[in-house]
């Protein structure tokens, strides 16, 4: 695949489980007393995904989908700020004769290093009309937290007391990965729907290569596995994690949805599925550029 330009993404797509999706993985602090340097655990990236339809029950009645979802996660001087971009083309009924309903998706967020405060921004369309636009902020310490939004129907929710937010959670996360494995499960906040806080049942299956699962002892080279990378020397490790998404306030037998990811240990998703329960999507990568660090005064 040929070179791709960013910029095409200029223009701002679901919420719950694409929101999610985006930031498993706002406005940098002004007060200059407290800069310090860009944390180095996650490589800034930004990358574009492709969207496919990996499978769908008969009952769903989703015949294709198609789509690009554009991703970036930066290391500012005070935190980690992640802008997303989805285009999603779902076909319902038959191919070539099904409705097609096409939803786009922004959001943007901030979380600082402490890992106790975060600001984001939602705007979703579907065919052009606007289905829900917000925005706001949460905080948390040792006693629990508190989230805004500043849309008509939700306005506030408390967070439980061990809360954790994104760039947090998937620290934690790869670190039970690299070290025990198995299941790992927290109380998340993201704030890229007003469904949340979630409960996130993840379990880590296992180390892969190549977006295949390893033996244990299996310690051969590994190619890049990304089109369109320059680089030819063996990437990061990686491992395949599965995590089910139950929000917490509204109790659930089975999963609002789920998501399956490859993640590398500097933090980028090399692999996607994302389950609906009736059809899943599959996201492959198709353009990766790390972004240089920033200089901090």
């Amino acid at each position: 695949m040929g070179v791709v330009d960013f910029d095409i993404w200029r223009h701002p797509l679901k919420s719950g489980a694409i929101a999610a999706l985006t930031v498993l993985l706002a406005a940098p602090a002004s007060d200059a007393a407290t800069i310090r340097e860009p944390d180095t655990t996650f490589k800034s990236h930004r990358v574009l995904y492709d969207m496919v339809l990996r499978s769908a029950e008969s009952g769903s009645n989703v015949a294709d989908a198609k789509g690009t979802m554009y991703y970036r996660f930066e290391a500012l001087c005070d935190g980690w700020e992640v802008e997303s971009r989805v285009a999603l083309r779902l076909h319902y009924g038959r191919v070539g004769s099904a409705e097609v309903v096409e939803t786009t998706w922004t959001f943007s967020s901030f979380e600082d290093y402490d890992g106790d405060h975060l600001t984001y921004a939602v705007d979703h369309k579907r065919d052009g009309v606007l289905v829900e636009a917000f925005a706001g902020e949460a905080g948390k310490d040792k006693t629990g937290g508190f989230a805004s939004f500043n849309d008509d129907e939700t306005s506030a929710v408390d967070l439980p007391v061990g809360t954790l937010f994104p760039a947090e959670h998937l620290k934690r996360m790869m670190d039970h990965a690299k070290q025990t494995g198995g299941a790992f499960k927290q109380v998340v906040f993201d704030g890229a729907s007003v469904d949340n806080p979630y409960e996130v049942n993840a379990f880590v299956i296992g180390p892969v290569r190549d977006s295949k699962l390893l033996a244990k002892g299996d310690d051969h080279a590994r190619k890049p596995v990304f089109v369109g990378a320059t680089s030819t020397r063996p990437i990061d490790d990686a491992w395949r994690i599965r995590m089910a998404y139950f929000p917490l306030f509204t109790p659930k037998t089975l999963p609002e949805f789920e998501i399956e990811v490859d993640y590398r240990e500097n933090g980028i998703a090399e692999r996607m599925v994302q389950d609906f329960g009736d059809f899943s999507l599959n996201l492959t990568p198709s353009r990766l550029e790390m972004l240089p660090l920033r200089t901090c005064e």
